[in-house]
């Protein structure tokens, strides 16, 4: 080899080792890549916890990033069922190389994806996940949202106060609205009679017998547990159309502005639980403006929504502090208390669920507002 030819080489090598060096000290990526598991298309799309995330994703690589690296969102419709989500967290973890999962945005996708998670030491951030049997699951298994065991008691408290004995139950069949109508069946029990309990699976578009069972049992009122949103809207249209007065009562789910806007007179009056936060703070004014802005609509599910664009400054702080890695980010969500976002003040606890609590809320001229 002549001596131009060996300066040539010793160039390359040197060089290719400065930028094998350089790769190992930067990190392996040029960006911080998190996976997001949620629905997309499809009726649980309403709840808009795509488009929070990606603005709050926005936000933070408009601001520079985390220490100057951009995040970069890879999202998987989940569909808010288990099979999508689970197709969807595979190609994440084991294609994208995530370490961090914002997801699932519902029990159904949330309760799927957790134990590929926990296996693979991926950190999971649930949102818009309430179903009792998410809480404990693991130890890189978390989530923004409270469990749903306490909306059965606080509505059979409100129930009992009004003086109601005679209650019709109808859940839609998810590991999310199943535990609440059978916690309030059992609250209704102490005091009353559940005059008529019965499910649905997801996609049923016609109530007209279970609306007529439910007439026919004199029930008082009528309590609807849904997943899927626009549920609501025939189930309670159709109780008017077969004469029913009962007075509606629901669960958060329920409280869809996107649903109620659609007709707000034949939810003028209904009752609903959701977590407690204020809806006049701040934070959330900010958030609500930006979605707007951004979407051309107003946020479409509230706490709920806000709660999915909290996750995301949650997880970049975790980053920001303890560097992408499961276990420095798994430290950091353990130890979460008083984080301030447009969904209110997020703790958790030992069990990995946030700390919120549930209050009422009731449709008044077409609006949602506080039950009193």
């Amino acid at each position: 080899m002549d001596k131009k030819r060996l300066v040539n080489f010793f160039i390359v090598l040197v060089l290719t080792i400065v930028i094998v060096l350089l790769i190992i000290f930067s990190g392996t990526t040029e960006t911080y890549k998190i996976g997001y598991v949620g629905a997309m298309t499809g009726p649980m799309a309403k709840y808009g916890s795509y488009e929070a995330v990606s603005l709050a994703i926005d936000e933070i690589n408009d601001k520079g990033g985390i220490s100057g690296k951009q995040i970069e969102l890879i999202a998987e419709d989940g569909k808010c069922n288990a099979q999508d989500a689970v197709a969807g967290a595979n190609k994440l973890i084991f294609q994208d190389g995530v370490k961090v999962i914002l997801g699932g945005h519902c029990s159904p996708e949330s309760l799927a994806i957790a134990s590929l998670s926990e296996e693979n030491k991926v950190i999971q951030l649930a949102s818009i996940t309430t179903s009792p049997k998410y809480s404990d699951f693991g130890d890189y298994i978390f989530r923004t949202s409270p469990s749903s065991a306490v909306q059965g008691e606080v509505i059979s408290n409100a129930i009992k106060a009004q003086g109601y004995t005679k209650v019709a139950i109808l859940f839609e069949k998810t590991d999310y609205a199943e535990p609440i109508a059978a916690n309030l069946k059992t609250g209704v029990e102490k005091f009353g009679q559940v005059v008529y309990y019965d499910q649905y699976v997801t996609g049923t578009n016609d109530f007209k017998t279970e609306v007529s069972k439910i007439v026919e049992s004199g029930a008082e009122i009528v309590f609807i547990s849904p997943q899927a949103p626009d549920a609501t809207l025939l189930i309670v249209k159709q109780l008017l159309e077969q004469g029913s007065t009962a007075k509606i009562f629901g669960n958060d789910v329920t409280g869809n502005l996107s649903v109620i806007e659609k007709d707000p007179t034949i939810f003028e009056g209904m009752i609903f639980t959701t977590p407690s936060f204020d809806s006049n703070s701040e934070m959330y004014l900010m958030f609500s403006q930006k979605y707007k802005e951004k979407y051309g609509v107003d946020v479409p599910y509230g706490f709920w929504t806000a709660e999915s664009y909290d996750a995301v400054f949650i997880i970049a702080n975790a980053i920001n502090e303890n560097g992408y890695d499961s276990d420095g980010i798994k430290t950091y969500l353990e130890a979460l208390t008083g984080f301030k976002g447009s969904s209110g003040t997020i703790s958790i606890n030992a069990l990995h669920d946030g700390i919120r609590s549930y209050s009422l809320r009731t449709v008044k001229s077409g609006k949602i507002v506080n039950y009193e």
